[in-house]
């Protein structure tokens, strides 16, 4: 998704709606869900300012709300299957515009979803394009960033968010995944970010590691093994200096 501006020099109020619908749209077909505040954030309102504008979209079934059976007091926006097939007939890519519901009432998904967008939109001026997992395209590799970030100086980072500690044969994996791409210079950096700091000293800790352990990653049972080898990270030369470690707390109100 190319990021695009609010048109600030519009007056007209029709005008001024159509622009903010326009990239609550692109938002929403990239990312599939969202929340009020989130989308708010987007358009550089507060869920109070934009209240008006994001029930006008409600009321022309432009977007719908998703109540996610966790989060009692919250609701969160999808567009509708009429607004998707509106975008078709007018040329939009839709593949990825709805998620599965079942996905949507996992929570640790949801909120992981929710945090990748937030710091996406921490980070959305120094940027012009960002691809989120489900449209992020890169064969060689096991698992994909949570998002891919483009800056106008023409380079690409990844983003990976990590709200839990995860075992360290994924850790290393994920390490890894990104080295391959790293040399192979599909992306040029790594933000990782953290709800919890303990969670970032974890990583620094194994990151530091002199040789890091590889594994064999199973796409089809999942399944993790040891390989029986090491990489050197210290043999490729600026590599280390690729991967960036942030204390990025989520907050969710219920």
């Amino acid at each position: 998704m190319r990021i695009k501006k609010r048109d600030l020099a519009i007056t007209y109020t029709h005008a001024i709606r159509d622009d903010k619908r326009r990239l609550v749209l692109d938002w929403l077909l990239e990312f599939q869900c969202s929340s009020v505040e989130l989308l708010a954030t987007r358009l550089g309102l507060t869920s109070q300012s934009s209240y008006r504008f994001f029930r006008s979209l409600l009321d022309d079934q432009i977007i719908q709300y998703f109540k996610s059976v966790y989060t009692h007091q919250v609701r969160y926006l999808m567009i509708t299957k009429a607004r998707v097939d509106v975008l078709q007939v007018a040329g939009r890519d839709v593949a990825n515009a709805h998620t599965q519901p079942s996905r949507l009432n996992r929570y640790a998904h949801l909120m992981h979803d929710l945090a990748v967008q937030r710091a996406v939109l921490n980070r959305l001026a120094h940027y012009d394009e960002v691809i989120w997992d489900k449209h992020i395209n890169i064969p060689e590799q096991c698992e994909k960033p949570d998002a891919l970030l483009h800056s106008p100086k023409n380079y690409w980072v990844a983003l990976d968010y990590e709200r839990w500690r995860k075992e360290h044969k994924h850790v290393y994996l994920s390490f890894m995944n990104h080295a391959r791409v790293l040399i192979k210079r599909r992306y040029t950096g790594v933000y990782y970010l953290f709800d919890r700091e303990p969670d970032l000293v974890h990583y620094q800790t194994l990151f530091a590691a002199q040789a890091w352990p590889e594994y064999h990653y199973n796409r089809k049972t999942g399944n993790i093994t040891p390989a029986g080898t090491h990489f050197q990270p210290d043999a490729i030369d600026h590599l280390r200096d690729c991967f960036l470690f942030i204390h990025e707390p989520h907050t969710h109100k219920k």
